[in-house]
């Protein structure tokens, strides 16, 4: 993928179906949100001062990315999922309901509404006549969609009680929201990009890491493209194919090497020998990737700290800590062991 950050300055990374971009310069993750939001929803007016006359570009494999064929949900905060459960075009919600417009069953409860209706225009034109000879009353055939739009009414219930839509808690929400885009992936399957930023901020952590479960299922289901844009990768299920789809945003975005390269090099410039299975290398990256390129002292495990320093010396980053705080006393030590 190539999506250009400013005027003709690119940021270019391998993308098959999930990245993960986090990091220390959150500004520079913004400006790939700000990119992505705005190539997605033109805004000729905004773009022009900063992307230039030919607009924001966004490319994958060398094509430039359809807008028109192209599926895209924002996910980056509470309303935006909220959003997805309103009754408006363009919405899950909307297509779902729509589709059930050609169902038998509900067409035949329409036709029998619209005869009930008939038989009550017949009595109010009885009435009627009682005070008019020239007024005729008619009600027009009711249909699904119109029904939809002008009768609609949306709560959600809890323990027995109904409750206005915007009471819902955030991971109903999500259950919601993942019910509804799978049913979409089923009738057809779409080309479908769901760009995420800063989830933390309204999803808890269980309900997050459960929440990345589903799309990764969904990704390897469906035609489903994610990009995570998060300050940090904590809470997300990263398993050893995800290391290479992580770019990191530091002094410059580095895009990580596959886990089998990586592992290689990071044991070579180790000092001394790395022993450490796979499955705690990879939670250890993920402990350590938001502080990649970081100025700032860190307050590390001593372990991590080893392999954060090892990390940046083969991303060309220097590491910065107050080592001496980070030492125990003999009573310290002794006091941890008991």
């Amino acid at each position: 993928m190539k999506i250009e950050l400013e005027n003709q300055k690119f940021l270019d990374v391998d993308f098959d179906d999930i990245i993960y971009l986090t990091g220390i310069d959150h500004k520079k993750l913004w400006t790939v949100f700000r990119s992505l939001y705005y190539y997605f929803n033109r805004s000729t007016s905004l773009a022009t001062n900063i992307y230039g006359d030919n607009n924001i570009e966004l490319y994958v494999d060398d094509d430039k990315v359809s807008v028109k064929n192209t599926d895209v949900f924002f996910i980056n905060n509470r309303d935006s999922i909220y959003h997805q459960m309103e009754y408006k075009k363009d919405t899950l919600l909307f297509e779902l309901l729509n589709d059930f417009s050609d169902d038998t069953e509900i067409n035949r409860i329409i036709e029998d509404m619209n005869n009930e209706s008939f038989r009550l225009e017949i009595r109010s034109q009885e009435f009627l006549d009682n005070y008019s000879n020239n007024l005729r009353i008619n009600f027009q055939d009711l249909n699904y969609l119109e029904m939809l739009k002008n009768f609609l009414v949306l709560n959600y219930q809890e323990d027995s009680k109904n409750y206005p839509l915007e009471f819902m808690n955030t991971e109903s929400l999500l259950d919601e929201f993942l019910n509804f885009i799978k049913y979409k992936f089923e009738k057809d399957n779409h080309l479908t990009w769901l760009v995420l930023y800063n989830i933390d901020s309204f999803i808890g952590q269980k309900e997050k890491t459960n929440f990345f479960i589903k799309l990764k299922e969904f990704v390897a289901d469906y035609n489903l493209k994610v990009i995570c844009i998060s300050n940090n990768l904590d809470n997300l299920p990263i398993d050893r194919t995800d290391i290479e789809k992580i770019i990191v945003a530091a002094d410059n975005f580095d895009q990580l090497l596959p886990i089998d390269e990586l592992l290689v090099s990071v044991k070579n410039n180790y000092p001394n020998e790395f022993d450490c299975d796979e499955n705690r290398f990879v939670k250890a990256m993920q402990r350590i990737i938001p502080f990649i390129g970081s100025k700032e002292k860190l307050f590390l495990n001593a372990k991590d700290l080893v392999l954060l320093k090892v990390v940046n010396e083969i991303l060309g980053y220097e590491t910065s800590l107050d080592f001496e705080n980070q030492l125990l006393t003999d009573a310290e030590t002794k006091f941890l062991e008991d």
